[in-house]
């Protein structure tokens, strides 16, 4: 499966001079893995893509069908559209989610963000949390 960066508003791939708008792995072999309820699943796995430009996107996925005379394309889907910050407007990162972790733990390659951890200061028998 193969992943491309389009706008928002309609279904046609972001040009950029540098072709450098999507950066990352943007294309994924199908993983067996179990999900969340613990069934055997097919997924495809996109762990380090991002978007380099401010914008609102979706992602086209397309699939393609490896053949004797080469890969051919065949079904193509599209993401929710989504909104690119700047680094000014940027309101965090979000925590990872259980499918992730889970993805994770089977060896998938995925980054997964840790818990926030609450900081506790002890300060003549009172107790702060951050």
């Amino acid at each position: 499966m193969c992943a491309n960066l389009t706008h928002s508003e309609d279904n046609n791939e972001v040009y950029t001079p540098n072709h450098n708008a999507l950066s990352g792995q943007a294309v994924s072999s199908l993983y067996k893995l179990k999900d969340i309820d613990n069934n055997d699943g097919g997924f495809f796995i996109f762990g380090d893509l991002s978007v380099k430009v401010e914008g609102r996107y979706r992602l086209k996925f397309t699939l393609f069908e490896i053949t004797n005379a080469g890969a051919v394309a065949g079904q193509v889907i599209f993401s929710n559209p989504f909104v690119v910050h700047s680094t000014r407007t940027f309101p965090g990162v979000l925590d990872s989610t259980f499918l992730s972790r889970t993805f994770s733990d089977q060896g998938a390659r995925i980054r997964i963000r840790k818990e926030q951890r609450t900081q506790v200061y002890v300060h003549h028998n009172l107790v702060y949390q951050s």
